[in-house]
């Protein structure tokens, strides 16, 4: 009898640790953040998939998660609210050196800031924004500082030669630019990309700047290895597959790499040389 009743208390024990989350996941499974460059809607239409792909290659479920805002994103960051996050690249800097967070793969394609305007804007050339409004995202975002500085190096001295009014998101920003409120905005080349897929019009560009290493996911040091191995390997094998080049198409890239800490060497270096604050205020 002894042995089958060891049997038994065997296996109710599988039965209950079976359901249990592995080591590093919570009960509710994984938190994906993606910081805010767009609407939070829009945002989990194109990566609430990815959430789903990682969720497949762990074993866990994988939620997706953002923010109102960029402060409060970068705070969530911060706190280690997110065991994954896709960061902008000037993030990955405290995010690796003072919060402990691990890279795991970045967009192949690299980060340029661009200014751009209707193509049917009487602007044609860069020096005609003299005197004119630009629209752009939150000061602190690298697109802005990309700009700023390139503006600079062509004669155009921002907040005396030209005027910056900020808004929640680059989609906001460029909104602006659709209405006639604004005469140009700085963003990303993918996220005038998408602007132009959703909205049917066409932006032509006045200005692109020097690129930087690009958008980057991470992983917090908590999640397992070998699901951080499997998470790697989700991700990259999405560049191998129909169904993932369709994903990789609302993203706007051609494909995710394996990222290194070595990889962003170049924007630590970047920030150093910047002027204005290029982090968001949290409490």
């Amino acid at each position: 009898m002894k042995p089958a009743i060891g049997l038994i208390a065997l296996f109710f024990l599988l039965l209950v640790t079976a359901g249990m989350p592995r080591a590093g996941a919570s009960e509710e499974g994984y938190r994906m953040g993606v910081f805010p460059y767009f609407s939070p809607t829009r945002l989990e239409e194109i990566y609430a998939p990815v959430a789903a792909e990682l969720s497949s290659a762990t074993g866990q479920p994988v939620r997706f998660r953002t923010a109102s805002t960029f402060a409060r994103f970068f705070e969530n960051l911060r706190d280690g609210d997110y065991d994954i996050a896709l960061i902008q690249p000037l993030y990955y800097v405290p995010a690796a050196d003072e919060f402990g967070y691990l890279p795991l793969a970045r967009v192949r394609e690299p980060f340029r800031s661009v200014v751009v305007t209707l193509d049917s804007s009487p602007l044609r050339q860069l020096e005609e924004l003299r005197g004119g409004l630009i629209a752009s995202p939150p000061t602190h975002v690298p697109a802005v500082h990309l700009a700023r500085q390139a503006l600079r190096e062509r004669g155009l001295v921002p907040d005396r030669d030209l005027s910056f009014r900020e808004f929640n998101t680059a989609d906001s920003c460029l909104q602006q630019v659709l209405i006639g409120a604004a005469d140009a905005c700085v963003t990303g080349p993918l996220g005038a990309r998408s602007f132009e897929l959703r909205h049917s019009v066409k932006l032509r560009t006045l200005l692109e700047t020097i690129s930087l290493p690009s958008l980057v996911f991470v992983v917090h040091p908590r999640v397992p290895e070998t699901d951080r191995a499997a998470l790697l390997e989700a991700l990259v094998g999405l560049n191998t597959t129909e169904h993932g080049r369709q994903i990789l198409e609302r993203i706007n890239t051609a494909a995710f790499v394996p990222a290194l800490d070595h990889d962003y060497d170049e924007v630590r270096r970047f920030v150093t040389t910047l002027e204005e604050p290029w982090l968001p205020s949290t409490p």
